[in-house]
């Protein structure tokens, strides 16, 4: 999608960092946009920034993490403009650093109420209308490169977080009609107000660099959207440690097609 003008994208967690970034970028490119997040104060300074660059804007008060105010987000932007073109699935929260052995069940959960509940609650919410449109659209799901490789350690209710948000994306874009698109996109740090300590959070890339980065690959229409380098090695580090194993231990053999899990799938979905 090249085209932007007059095209409706809502971002949650759009009132500051990468959702405020990607908002200015939209109505750069002509969008009407609406911002949702939890801190009203933020969203009237977000909205206002926009229409003082000549963006059409609006927002909506929303915890993404309650599905029932996903629902009212998607109320108030097809009342206010009868269609969503792209909707962007930005909010998210820190974790909480701590071994997995010494996490909590709360921990994880608090976690993936936004992370991975907030991310769904705006696919249930969007996707169907979207769909009933019948005109070219665009999900993006916000994930992180810890979705693609573990940093460090204490890292696990987001990390966990991340990778379930990267197989709900990998899944949707193989079930959505060919006029809906998915991305997935792939920050390393950027500068923002996720959490964290001030030192870490100010250290990482400014949000409208990361999304200069970006936006080709989202014109593009690609899935994977990235931006760090260094993402690519640990990753790759990761895929050839699986490759080797499977090479070791699991390498093909003759009449193996029969356990293809992915071909017996297609034998029976769909």
């Amino acid at each position: 999608m090249k085209d932007f003008t007059d095209k409706v994208v809502v971002v949650t967690g759009g009132a500051t960092g990468i959702g405020k970034a990607l908002a200015d970028r939209f109505g750069a490119e002509g969008a009407k946009v609406i911002l949702a997040a939890r801190r009203e104060d933020r969203l009237r300074e977000a909205v206002e920034d926009l229409a003082g660059k000549g963006v059409e804007a609006r927002y909506q008060v929303c915890d993404i993490s309650r599905r029932e105010d996903a629902e009212a987000l998607a109320d108030y932007a097809f009342a206010e403009f009868g269609q969503v073109d792209v909707l962007v699935n930005n909010a998210g929260r820190a974790g909480f650093p701590a071994t997995v052995i010494d996490s909590t069940e709360e921990a994880f959960e608090e976690v993936f109420r936004v992370n991975v509940f907030g991310q769904l609650n705006g696919i249930w919410a969007f996707a169907k209308r979207m769909i009933a449109q019948g005109t070219p659209a665009m999900i993006l799901n916000v994930n992180s490169e810890v979705g693609l490789y573990i940093p460090s350690p204490m890292v696990g209710t987001y990390a966990a977080s991340k990778y379930a948000g990267r197989a709900i994306s990998e899944t949707l874009r193989v079930e959505v009609p060919d006029h809906i698109h998915v991305g997935v996109v792939y920050p390393g740090l950027v500068q923002s107000e996720l959490g964290g300590t001030t030192e870490i959070t100010q250290a990482g890339m400014p949000a409208k660099d990361f999304v200069d980065i970006i936006w080709p690959q989202i014109e593009n229409d690609e899935f994977h959207i990235v931006s760090h380098p260094w993402a690519k090695d640990y990753f790759g580090e990761t895929a050839h440690e699986l490759a080797a194993a499977f090479d070791r231990y699991a390498p093909h053999f003759d009449g193996d097609e029969k356990y293809d899990s992915k071909w017996l799938a297609s034998q029976t979905v769909g």
